[in-house]
């Protein structure tokens, strides 16, 4: 009996070994660290844990913990553990256990600043792992299928000619700036711009109302679902300013139609009362990848140089 026993053993730890050898990424875990800000998440095949809650002092305490992940050539299995908690009436955090959570996301290997990463693609923004091994070596997956629109000629992530914008606002983050800017020709078109070029969101105004229901069959057709609607209202009562919105938000697109009213007792801004509505156009995929790929950027002033 214990012969067969053992000769299971075997053949399942044979087939277990093939499965991992047989996924050709799996190379890229194997004997490997993967960081998320200098915090380890994957070693070898296991995701790592580096906290847990302990009662006994009541807070979130260093320890690690490792769980088997399931690595496919596209998509990864795994779990992390987090904090589980609630608020005062102060409006402070209290956490009162932690909890194991499953993730299973879909993943691309890609190099940022030639730089190797690994992109888990959580729910609608996505988290970006580093190396510390700089002699990996892969070809760029493409597992994740975005989903892309143009607006005025121009797609979030396109290079666009700076002699054609003009800079209204700059806002310097921690680790990167945002520049707000307008078509020279057409105001109307505005942008937020990382980097020096690249576009980073994009925003129609003054979008007439004949309009509205070939933009919304278009959004409809491409990402599959129809948006979130909300009629004019005011969002609270002593608003003087009602709102009207189309919303989509799926895979990282983000995208909306609105329009505002003033309902105020300020007689010239009834005046300036109209109909036209406004198209936002973000996607947080592009986003993450923009803000690492330009992050430690020079800051910037509208002002001086």
């Amino acid at each position: 009996m214990q012969k067969y026993i053992y000769l299971l053993f075997i053949i399942i730890l044979t087939i277990s070994c093939k499965n991992s050898t047989s996924i050709k990424n799996y190379k890229y875990f194997k004997n490997n660290i993967w960081y998320i800000n200098n915090e380890p998440i994957f070693r070898n095949d296991s995701s790592i844990s580096t906290k847990r809650f302990d009662a006994s002092q009541n807070k979130m305490v260093d320890d690690t913990l490792l769980f088997p992940a399931n690595i496919t050539d596209s998509t990864i299995s795994y779990k992390t553990i987090v904090d589980v908690g609630e608020y005062d009436d102060s409006m402070n955090y209290h956490i009162t256990h932690d909890s194991i959570v499953e993730n299973n996301v879909i993943y691309d290997l890609k190099y940022i600043n030639n730089e190797p990463k690994l992109i888990l693609y959580h729910n609608n923004f996505p988290i970006i792992c580093s190396s510390k091994n700089k002699n990996i070596h892969f070809i760029e997956t493409n597992n994740f299928k975005r989903v892309n629109f143009l607006m005025s000629g121009f797609a979030i992530g396109d290079q666009v000619d700076r002699t054609i914008l003009k800079t209204k606002g700059i806002y310097n983050y921690k680790n990167y700036t945002i520049e707000d800017c307008e078509l020279i020709e057409n105001p109307d078109v505005k942008f937020k711009i990382i980097g020096y070029n690249i576009i980073y969101s994009i925003e129609r105004h003054n979008i007439s109302n004949n309009k509205i229901n070939d933009i919304i069959k278009v959004v409809n057709n491409k990402l599959h679902f129809k948006p979130e609607y909300s009629p004019m209202k005011k969002w609270s009562e002593n608003s003087d300013y009602q709102y009207e919105f189309y919303r989509w938000s799926i895979n990282g697109v983000v995208i909306s139609l609105s329009r505002s009213k003033y309902i105020g007792s300020t007689a010239y801004k009834n005046l300036l009362n109209n109909n036209e509505w406004t198209l936002n156009y973000d996607d947080n995929i592009q986003r993450a990848i923009l803000i690492e790929t330009y992050q430690n950027e020079k800051p910037k002033s509208t002002l001086i140089k």
